[in-house]
C-alpha cells in the first residue's frame, strides 16, 4: 500500500507560545484529544462555542477582512501527522480533501500555527475572511459543500518512535530536511514570535457588501507571509485516529443558531408579528 512517506515539519524544533488572552481554551487546551487546536483572528485567540445538537463540531465567529489561523499542539510524547482542510481544501496542495493528502507533522509535545494556503517551502498565503464568492476554494472552480469548515485529522505514525520523555521545555527530535522532495508531503513550522501583521488582503477589502442580502464567509487568498518548513521521512497509519470539524460564520448566524446571545434592543420582529407581541394587535379570540 502506498504511504505518504515526507510531510512538513517545523524549522526550529519545538516553540512556545506566549500568553493568550483569558478564554473557554487556554494554550494547548483546545479541543482534541491528541492535538489540541485553537483559533486566532487577528492576533487574538477566538472562543469555540460547541453545536447544540450533539454532532460534536464547534463554531466560531468570522469577521469580514479578519486574518486568522489554526493553532495546534501536539499533546502525545510521540509525533504525529496532520492533515488541516479549509473550506473542503488541503492546506499545502489546495486540492479538495479525497483520502489522506498532504500533511503536516508535529514532534513531541509541539505548538504550531497554520496561518495560510502553503505555496512553497517558504512562504504562505494568508487565511483571510472574506463573502464565500470571494473565498480561494470559489476563485479556484472548486468550491463545495465544506465551504466554511475547518477540519483537522490527526494520524499516528506507522513505524512508531520511542516514547518521548517530556520535559518543561523538551528538546526536539533531529529533523530530516530534504528541500529537493518539495513535490512530496510536508510538516508544520514551529511557534514563534508573531511579526506585525501585513496590511489587509485586497481580497478582504473587495469582499465588503452592504445591503441586506444574507451571505456567508468563506477563506481568502490572503497576503504573502514569510513561513518556512522542511521536509520530513513519515510514515502515517492509514486511516486517522481523531478527527475535529469546526464551522465558522457571521455572527449573524451564530445568533440565529442560538450560540450566541440575540444582541439587547434588537427585536426579533418576525417573532412579534407572527405572536402579536410588543405594540401589535392581538389576534381576534374567534
Amino acid at each position: 500500500m502506498a504511504r505518504n512517506r515526507w510531510a512538513l515539519l517545523a524549522v526550529a524544533g519545538l516553540g512556545w507560545a506566549g500568553p493568550a488572552p483569558a478564554h473557554e481554551w487556554g494554550a494547548g487546551e483546545g479541543p482534541g484529544t491528541l492535538v489540541a487546536v485553537s483559533i486566532e483572528v487577528d492576533g487574538r485567540e477566538a472562543p469555540l462555542f460547541p453545536a447544540r445538537d450533539g454532532s460534536g463540531r464547534y463554531y466560531l465567529e468570522a469577521r469580514e477582512g479578519a486574518r486568522y489561523s489554526v493553532g495546534l499542539a501536539n499533546r502525545t510524547g510521540a509525533r504525529l501527522g496532520v492533515v488541516v482542510t479549509v473550506d473542503g481544501l488541503n492546506v499545502i496542495s489546495g486540492e479538495r480533501a479525497e483520502g489522506r493528502g498532504r500533511m503536516y507533522v508535529l514532534d513531541p509535545w509541539q505548538e504550531t500555527t497554520i496561518r495560510g494556503w502553503r505555496t512553497s517551502l517558504r512562504d504562505v498565503r494568508r487565511f483571510t475572511f472574506v463573502d464565500e464568492k470571494l473565498s480561494y476554494a470559489a476563485r479556484s472552480g472548486k468550491a463545495n459543500a465544506k465551504m466554511g469548515w475547518i477540519e483537522i485529522a490527526v494520524y499516528r505514525e506507522h513505524r512508531a518512535w520511542a516514547e518521548a520523555i517530556r520535559r518543561e521545555r523538551p528538546v526536539p527530535l533531529p529533523l530530516e530536511p530534504d528541500p529537493v522532495r518539495s513535490g512530496e508531503a510536508t510538516a508544520p513550522p514551529a511557534a514563534r514570535a508573531e511579526a506585525p501583521p501585513p496590511p489587509k488582503s485586497d481580497d478582504a477589502v473587495a469582499s465588503k457588501q452592504s445591503g441586506t442580502v444574507r451571505s456567508f464567509p468563506g477563506t481568502g487568498w490572503g497576503q504573502r507571509a514569510h513561513d518556512p518548513v522542511v521536509l520530513v521521512d513519515f510514515d502515517p497509519e492509514p486511516s486517522p485516529s481523531e478527527c475535529l470539524t469546526l464551522r465558522y460564520e457571521y455572527r449573524s448566524t451564530l445568533v440565529a443558531l442560538g450560540l450566541l446571545p440575540r444582541p439587547r434592543g434588537d427585536r426579533d420582529r418576525l417573532r412579534e408579528r407572527e405572536r402579536g407581541e410588543d405594540g401589535f394587535a392581538k389576534p381576534p379570540l374567534w
